[in-house]
């Protein structure tokens, strides 16, 4: 697929750009070690994963910003994945550190065809605006410079910062607004149709779902498997 008529190319970051390593039970879990957690890694993964969707993931913050918004959301979501699997010691000491352990470049991993492709920087050799617009809170911008990408985006947009979580239009109306462009300019490609694919199209963005886990089959969206398949503009 090329990329040929797009003067703005803004992407979602986790599911999108790069993931957790090497899972975030194993994160949760390697500083929990320390308050006395002695349970496994799989059993976090699985309380965190109930804990998300019990609570509505990030978009459940809709249009709340700040960081004790962002904390709050956090401390809960780490509470009920601890909770649930025997909890820990001095909880909120534990909360800060592996709150903290989410801003470390060893947290995090660009997926392969992200880093094979190259086509972040192609894209930014030949003049096309890059941006970042992301259900995430007020760390995003440090592990993207960790992870050694952050210089490549003219902006980032995370949503406890901007005060707008997907598929909210105000977050895709400040992207277009940084980048000068008009809607039928910009490409918003993402890892979720609720929030990537609807929340781009309401404002008249197209987008593009990136499903490398053929987790969904909707021929109305168009999907690739892998950034292997894109071709930078010309």
């Amino acid at each position: 697929m090329q990329l040929d008529s797009y003067r703005a190319v803004f992407f979602d970051v986790g599911g999108t750009l790069l993931t957790v390593h090497p899972s975030v039970g194993d994160v949760y879990a390697n500083e929990a070690r320390l308050f006395g957690f002695e349970g496994s890694p799989d059993d976090l993964n699985i309380h965190f994963r109930q804990a998300w969707k019990d609570l509505g993931g990030m978009e459940s913050l809709g249009q709340q910003k700040g960081l004790e918004v962002e904390l709050g959301f956090w401390r809960e979501v780490v509470r009920r994945t601890f909770d649930a699997a025997g909890g820990v010691e001095n909880f909120e000491d534990c909360f800060r550190q592996i709150y903290e352990a989410f801003r470390n470049k060893t947290a995090w991993r660009l997926y392969d065809d992200v880093e094979e492709s190259r086509l972040l920087h192609e894209l930014k050799e030949r003049g096309v605006i890059l941006g970042v617009v992301s259900n995430w809170d007020s760390r995003l911008e440090e592990i993207l410079t960790n992870l050694g990408i952050g210089d490549l985006f003219d902006f980032v947009l995370a949503s406890t910062v901007v005060g707008s979580a997907k598929p909210d239009s105000l977050i895709f109306e400040e992207a277009l607004r940084l980048s000068g462009v008009d809607p039928e300019e910009a490409l918003h490609i993402g890892d979720e149709p609720a929030t990537d694919i609807a929340g781009a199209r309401a404002v008249g963005i197209d987008a593009l779902l990136i499903d490398r886990k053929n987790r969904f089959s909707d021929p109305s969206v168009p999907t690739i498997s892998s950034f292997l398949e894109l071709t930078p503009a010309r």
